[in-house]
């Protein structure tokens, strides 16, 4: 899980004033939306016994843990228990952890690392139009672990051979095929033709287009007027949280384009995904991405930049900083190595 940066967790629709519990970031979290509609995220567990702060209700703003009634503000401090009095003085320790949460494009976006200021702007493909009168989006959970469903996504020569049954006449040979390296932006584009020895200009083949942003943005433009935009998000090492967007210039009209989107949708889940494609994610040794767990060709060459730029960031979310802890008089100095971000909340 790639720390210090911005990740869409849920869609913005979902959440109500009624506390919503996921399951992202290996963390339980809960999400409600206080008096001004604003979203608030924080981590689905009162300090005090334990229990499930979703389980609870939201009372002007501050949301109430069903087993005691202690109640959290907004940004995770505790604001009343009952057993001690409504004067009560709030005894130490009594904080929830809370995340800063945006809300754009549809979605809940969280911070996921180290407290900053300011925080880096939300990632978006500019090219998506603001409008989503068009779009239809769904989600699932995936038992496929977060990278190896992003590196996939860059898999485009899988096309011709898993999805044989609904995509005839595709070519094997991927050519030309070009790829796009921006710090966080990772660009490939080419074609899918017949291997029948002429050149590209003599029998081109399918288009495509396929773009992310670190860590978790997919655009995939796979004919003229239909965008697939896809977010991947970790639930734990072994789940990921998939949403699909299907953007379509086809029907502009409301609520026809909306159908012609979902309609579209439904064959990308109940066609693509669930029969063909999630079965062999399923089954792909080992279970976490690497880029030299597996051999790569040259049309790998997206999914090779991938996991090489998602390593770096990994590596940088945990590089070891030393840190030393004096003991009493007349013993070694000990020394631990923990995580930058833990090194920031030591005083």
């Amino acid at each position: 899980m790639i720390p210090n940066y911005w990740y869409a967790i849920i869609e913005s629709k979902k959440v109500k004033q009624k506390p919503v519990s996921i399951k992202r970031m290996a963390q339980d979290l809960v999400l409600w939306r206080e008096v001004n509609r604003n979203v608030i995220c924080m981590v689905d567990r009162c300090p005090h016994r334990g229990a499930a702060l979703s389980l609870g209700k939201v009372k002007d703003s501050c949301i109430e843990c069903p087993y005691h009634g202690f109640q959290y503000s907004i940004d995770g401090q505790c604001t009343l228990i009952p057993c001690m009095g409504k004067n009560a003085v709030i005894p130490p320790g009594f904080v929830v952890k809370s995340f800063p949460t945006r809300e754009a494009q549809g979605f809940i976006w969280i911070w996921w690392g180290e407290e900053r200021s300011p925080l880096s702007e939300l990632p978006w493909f500019e090219k998506l139009p603001d409008d989503l009168a068009h779009t239809a989006e769904g989600s699932q959970v995936w038992n496929v672990n977060y990278a190896r469903i992003m590196e996939s996504n860059f898999d485009i020569h899988h096309l011709p051979f898993v999805h044989r049954s609904v995509t005839p006449g595709v070519g094997t040979l991927l050519d030309p095929y070009h790829v796009e390296v921006k710090d966080d932006l990772i660009c490939t584009w080419g074609q899918l033709r017949r291997d029948d020895g002429k050149s590209a200009e003599e029998s081109p083949g399918w288009f495509f287009r396929i773009t992310v942003i670190f860590p978790q943005l997919t655009l995939l433009e796979l004919a003229p007027k239909v965008r697939l935009f896809v977010v991947v998000t970790p639930v734990d090492e072994n789940y990921s949280w998939v949403a699909i967007r299907y953007y379509q210039d086809y029907v502009r009209l409301p609520l026809l384009g909306w159908f012609v989107s979902w309609l579209i949708l439904m064959v990308e889940f109940k066609v693509f995904q669930e029969p063909q494609d999630l079965p062999v994610l399923r089954s792909l040794k080992p279970k976490y991405a690497g880029l030299r767990t597996n051999k790569l060709v040259a049309a790998d060459a997206g999914s090779a930049q991938y996991l090489k730029r998602y390593e770096q960031l990994m590596r940088q979310g945990t590089l070891k900083v030393i840190v030393h802890i004096p003991l009493p008089k007349r013993r070694s100095l000990a020394i631990r190595l923990i995580s930058p971000h833990q090194a920031s909340k030591i005083s």
